[in-house]
Parts: C-alpha cells; sequence; structure tokens
C-alpha cells in the first residue's frame, strides 16, 4: 500500500491515521467523490488495534482494541453487516478468582448474602444515573451532570457499600478503562452502564470478536475506500492556511488538501505541530492527557483444565482469562492498570502476576505491546479524568477550521471502543465533505 510522495502535491482530503476512524473517514470522504491521501506513521494500519502472532507461535492474538458488543453498539453492527464480517466468542468460564478486600474468593459471585440489599441499591443508584446520560444525543458534557465528573472513587463512597462490594464495584473500571478508579471520571463510568443497558452489563462478559482480527476488518474498509495508503508516513505540521491545508511529513515532503481529519489519539497530538493553535478544549486535552494506560499482555501457561476468569482491585492484574487452548497450552489474556505496576517484558513478573491468580501456574512464555510509550498512541484508550468531560467534551467535536480530528477518544457514545471510532470516524467524514461541499 505504500509508495513515495512527490513533493506538494494537492488532494481534496488527506486523513492521519489508518485504524477504524481513519479508515471510516477515509472511505465516507471517497465516496463522496473526493480525492483522498491516508497517511499512517506505522507500518501497518489498524491503529490502537493489531492483530498479529503471539511472539514465536502460530497463534492469533488481538494486542490492542478487540471485544465488540453489536447489539449495544450500532455503529459496529453496522459495518458487520454492511462488510459481512462473521464473529466468534471468548470462551465461557467456568472457573473464578476474585482479588477483593485483601483476599482471594474463588466462588462464582464474591460477594456475601449480607451485603446484598446494599449492593442491589448501589446498582439501582448506578442505572438511575446513567438513565439520565443521552447516549449518541450530543457530547458526553451534557448540561446538567456535573455532579457526575468526579473522580469514581469519590462516587463510589456515596453508595454506602462494605469492603467486599465497594472493592467490587470499583475493580470493573480498574480494567475496563486502564486507569486507576480515582483517576476516573464516574461520568464517563457510568456512560458506559448506559450503553451496556444496565450496571449488570458490566458483569455480563463481552464475548464478541471479530473471525480474521481487527487489522483484516480495518484492511477491508481501507480496500473499499479505495484511497492512496502511505505507511511509515509520519505527519510534522499542519498548517491551515485559510484556502488550504499544508500538510508536512517528518521527511520533508508536503501535500496541499482542502480538508484535513486527524485520528491521531489525544495523548499523540504532541507529536503534530498545529498552525494556528488548536482550540482550548484540544490544547487543554492535549497537554493534560486522557488518563488510559492500561498493560495488556498475553500469557501462556500449561493447559488449564477449565476456562478460567479473575478480577482483583489490589491484585497486579485487574483483569485475567483464558482465551484460547491449543496443543501449545492455555493463552490467558490480562490488564495491568498502569504500567508502574508490572514490567510486562519480565518473566518473572509476569509469573508473580499470573500465581496471584492461579497459584500453581508455570509461565511458558509471554508476550505484548507497550502501548504507553509508542509514539503514536502514548497511552491505550479513552479514560476521562475527573473534570475533562464537562469542560471538555463538547470543544472536541468542533472543527479547526479545515481541520477536522476522529478518533474512538472523541466519542459521544462508546467512547474508547470501536464503536467509538467508528462514530468519531463518520462524523468528521461528514463534517469534512460538507466543508468541501460548500
Amino acid at each position: 500500500m505504500s509508495k513515495p510522495i512527490q513533493s506538494t502535491e494537492t488532494v481534496d482530503v488527506v486523513v492521519v491515521g489508518a485504524g477504524f476512524a481513519g479508515a471510516i473517514a477515509a472511505r465516507d470522504s471517497t465516496e463522496a467523490g473526493h480525492t483522498v491521501v491516508v497517511l499512517e506513521g506505522r507500518d501497518r494500519v489498524s491503529g490502537r488495534t493489531w492483530y498479529r502472532k503471539f511472539e514465536g507461535k502460530e497463534q492469533w492474538i488481538e494486542v490492542g482494541g478487540t471485544w465488540v458488543a453489536p447489539s449495544q453498539q450500532p455503529h459496529v453492527k453496522t459495518e458487520v453487516e454492511r462488510y459481512g464480517i462473521e464473529l466468534f466468542q471468548s470462551p465461557e468460564p467456568r472457573a473464578f478468582a476474585w482479588g477483593i478486600d485483601g483476599e482471594m474468593s474463588n466462588a462464582a459471585f464474591p460477594i456475601p448474602a449480607a451485603e446484598w440489599p446494599a449492593l442491589e441499591r448501589a446498582v439501582a443508584r448506578i442505572d438511575q444515573d446513567a438513565d439520565r446520560i443521552r447516549l449518541y444525543e450530543e457530547p458526553l458534557g451534557q448540561e446538567g451532570l456535573d455532579d457526575l465528573d468526579i473522580p469514581f472513587t469519590e462516587y463510589v463512597d456515596t453508595l454506602g457499600l462494605a469492603p467486599k462490594s465497594r472493592d467490587f464495584i470499583l475493580a470493573w473500571p480498574a480494567f475496563y478503562f486502564g486507569a486507576y478508579p480515582e483517576k476516573l471520571s464516574a461520568l464517563h463510568v457510568i456512560s458506559w452502564v448506559t450503553a451496556f443497558g444496565s450496571c449488570t452489563g458490566w458483569f455480563t462478559l463481552l464475548t464478541d470478536k471479530f473471525v480474521g482480527g481487527t487489522t483484516g476488518f480495518v484492511e477491508r474498509i481501507l480496500a473499499d475506500a479505495g484511497a492512496d495508503v502511505r505507511l511509515n508516513t509520519a505527519v510534522a505540521s499542519i498548517d491551515d492556511e485559510g484556502e488550504q491545508v499544508r500538510v508536512t511529513t517528518r521527511s520533508g515532503e508536503e501535500i496541499l488538501a482542502k480538508s484535513v481529519i486527524v485520528t491521531a489519539p489525544i495523548n499523540a497530538w504532541n507529536t503534530i505541530q498545529f498552525t494556528p493553535e488548536l482550540p482550548t478544549a484540544y490544547r487543554a486535552m492535549g497537554e493534560e492527557k486522557q488518563a488510559g494506560e492500561s498493560v495488556k499482555v498475553w500469557v501462556l501457561v500449561p493447559a488449564l483444565e477449565t476456562d478460567f476468569y479473575g478480577v482483583g482491585l489490589h491484585t497486579t492484574f485487574k483483569w485475567i482469562a483464558s482465551e484460547y487452548t491449543t496443543e501449545d497450552g492455555t493463552y490467558l489474556c490480562a490488564f495491568a492498570s498502569a504500567e508502574k505496576d508490572l514490567d510486562a517484558t519480565d518473566p518473572d513478573a509476569v509469573e508473580a502476576a499470573v500465581r496471584e491468580f492461579l497459584p500453581d501456574a508455570k509461565v511458558l512464555a509471554s508476550d505484548t505491546h507497550d502501548w504507553n510509550n509508542d509514539e503514536f498512541s502514548q497511552g491505550t484508550w479513552m479514560a476521562y479524568r475527573p473534570g475533562q468531560v464537562m469542560e471538555y467534551s463538547a470543544g472536541l467535536q468542533v472543527p479547526h477550521g479545515r481541520i477536522h480530528f476522529a478518533n474512538s477518544d472523541l466519542a459521544s457514545g462508546w467512547a474508547g471502543w470501536i464503536d467509538g471510532a467508528i462514530e468519531s470516524g463518520l462524523r468528521a467524514a461528514k463534517q469534512s465533505n460538507d466543508l468541501l461541499g460548500k
């Protein structure tokens, strides 16, 4: 897909980034009759999703974003149906481990019966607050939701829960968002409850994955777009000159465009020089960063007798589950909340983290990608910090002259998910097409 860029060429639209948002934006731009060039700094497409083989093995794994829920994610559902993408499911676990309140429980449900009434009231309160959010209708920072844009720990402490129930509630966003609960906006966390349909959606595990992987899906969309996709082509600067936008690559080549769609994640905006400087919301988010810093590790252990699932709050891994069992053994997928908690390249540290849940486990091999130090991501999926939703989310959907922004961080619905990336790509392409139509 790559080819050399000629100096100072002219196109209708430049899309920066070839993940789901960029692929959707490119497709909808070409369908509107515009010439499109997609510039991707990596040597591959698919952005913060990446389907490849486990190092040294034949087993394919998702080292980035993975799961979808088409029944609850309308944009994913539309694209899956459009391209005829088949789905397959993660295995249903039959063995459990819960690391909460300083203990490890292997019960199917770890909360003692005496705590159920208070937990039920807490779930009802969360569902009630979730019903206040109008998902997809407008940016997440909607009028009247200020009281929810606080640290999630602060919100949970108003629910009157016993220690086990408190840890149980806090553990879910610790792995779902890849950040410590005190660093998370309760409004963003609760918006996912809105999206799931109820608080119990957190506990109904996501299982659906794409046959052929995320990368193959992005390649299908880009092929449909017919856009000129150029890999290993990082962008250095984007200058809106009024009637045109000048995009300069790190190698010094220039492309003039009538519109630019930037799909780089929030935490990587600092790798591009924008002129004029970005509006307040963009500048502030680019400086403050979003909080997602998960460490995703794939671990190969001798074959387990039954499929396993574990969640913990004070454990190193906040989530660990068996995904595949082959003649190699069982491949576990695990998440830690932050890179400071685990050196994922240290076999002993990885084995120690696994043994918190599976005491007799022997790690045969492990594999990971360091998204936090990947220059084109500098973090993982979207996790709004307290106060950021109400302050910035609306501004993040407003074009900057001829420069438009799209990525899953900026979604009104499933911010941080593949569905959010698609939503954002659709919106940016429409904004761009409307501009060029004028």
